[in-house]
């Protein structure tokens, strides 16, 4: 395998996978489908043309007019590779006529601000969908969603969502917290959650995130939330409509090891075996999670706390949209592309059986400032078990005007049978990263 960085296309599985597998590709020439795709609220940049492209579909763009859609989220850039452009301007009946006549058999959402409109459009089209539009904030909003799994007896933080920070400091006292965690109320949009402990602390931040917030969503609900402890763990899942109802299938569990608070730290998951007691138990803790949020079709992906206390504590449940090179190259690797399940394509019984990856895959995250990149890169991509180094922009929070950016963001993926060599991997990053911390970002 060849690392890569985004300007290159994503490598291929090699010898990870079995050469038969088709899931993450074409199908054969007897099942190939001719309908189109509607990717809904596509950002600048998106991967979507391309991955639909892959599967001998036609992508038809679904933008969203200047006057309703977020400071952040620009139009499409020249040349992307769309059939069709469809301006969405508040004109339901429009666009779901102008859909029919473009074929469209098809929904997906390519970003978080594209879910709750995906769900509206393929409702009266009849097609499959994360869930019925009427319940759409379940699965796009932290408030709406904790309240909703707390009232089914799901373990959540305990969770308040205003816009008023008097309103966040009361509610802090009230519940005699030690931090705070705060956020856009928003599921998945790149705004960093930050932790909060004192009145001052929280004051200071509120104004910096609610800017954050309303670049881009237009909104400025935020969220304080309780500080969970215990490990942390990522779920991805496949959901498709069966006889009796929704199938939930989850298609990897990842355990993460966070970077340490403010030293800059290397931030690591690891895919975890299908068959540990753990990953069972989450498994079906998940399972039950969906049903709650009304979960119908599609790929999801849920973050988890486990508290020996507690238990397992959903943190988030969202609809999975970003596609980046290292995404691609995972999905590559365990053979369950999400692009697949949003097409109905992703039951193919090989994959299905596999379930995770038969070889081990980490990913780790750090950020690095912009004068260390060609040096950084170079030495990371030459790592033995390395499959793919991407690099984007800098950290979530700093992608507003308001905060200039601090670095560049590095995701690297390692990927081998043996998991003493990815060990031995990881301890070279961190080795190359060690003294990123003391180098000063422009």
């Amino acid at each position: 395998m060849t690392p890569t960085t985004p300007a290159d296309p994503p490598p291929q599985s090699g010898g990870l996978m079995d050469s038969g597998d088709t899931c993450g590709g074409s199908s054969d020439a007897g099942e190939a489908m001719t309908g189109a795709v509607a990717v809904i609220a596509p950002p600048d940049g998106s991967r979507y043309p391309q991955a639909v492209k892959d599967r001998a579909r036609a992508a038809v763009a679904i933008t969203l007019h200047p006057a309703i859609r977020p400071p952040a989220h620009t139009g499409l850039g020249a040349g992307e590779a769309y059939r069709e452009v469809i301006t969405y301007t508040g004109d339901m009946r429009r666009t779901v006529t102008r859909l029919r006549a473009a074929g469209v058999d098809s929904v997906m959402a390519a970003s978080p601000g594209g879910v709750e409109l995906a769900e509206q459009i393929a409702w009266p089209l009849r097609l499959p969908a994360t869930g019925n539009p009427a319940t759409a904030q379940v699965r796009t909003d932290h408030g709406a969603q904790a309240e909703t799994l707390s009232r089914a007896g799901i373990t959540v933080p305990r969770t308040l969502r205003t816009t008023r920070l008097a309103d966040a400091l009361a509610w802090a006292d009230s519940h005699q917290l030690y931090a705070c965690r705060i956020a856009s109320a928003a599921i998945g949009i790149p705004v960093e959650t930050v932790v909060g402990s004192t009145h001052r602390q929280i004051a200071a931040l509120w104004p910096r995130l609610q800017e954050a917030a309303h670049h881009h969503t237009a909104d400025t609900t935020l969220v304080m939330q309780e500080c969970v402890a215990g490990r942390r763990y990522r779920v991805d899942t496949s959901t498709r409509l069966g006889p009796d109802g929704p199938l939930h299938t989850v298609i990897g569990i990842w355990s993460r090891t966070p970077a340490p608070t403010l030293t800059g730290g290397l931030d690591r998951t690891d895919l975890m075996h299908r068959h540990d007691l753990l990953a069972r138990r989450l498994s079906l803790h998940i399972r039950r999670v969906l049903d709650v949020l009304g979960v119908m079709s599609g790929p999801t992906r849920a973050h988890i706390a486990f508290e020996p206390e507690r238990g397992p504590v959903l943190l988030s449940a969202a609809v999975v949209t970003d596609r980046s090179p290292a995404d691609e190259t995972v999905w590559q690797i365990t053979g369950h592309d999400p692009i697949d399940a949003a097409l109905g394509t992703a039951t193919c019984s090989r994959c299905a059986d596999r379930g995770f990856s038969p070889c081990r895959v980490t990913r780790i995250r750090l950020v690095a400032p912009p004068a260390v990149r060609t040096g950084l890169a170079r030495a990371l991509c030459e790592l033995p078990t390395a499959v793919c180094v991407d690099v984007t922009p800098t950290s979530p929070i700093s992608r507003t005007p308001a905060v200039p950016p601090q670095g560049e963001s590095y995701e690297i993926v390692l990927a081998h049978a043996d998991p003493g060599e990815i060990e031995k991997d990881a301890c070279r990053i961190a080795e190359l990263t060690a003294d990123l911390p003391a180098i000063r970002h422009p």
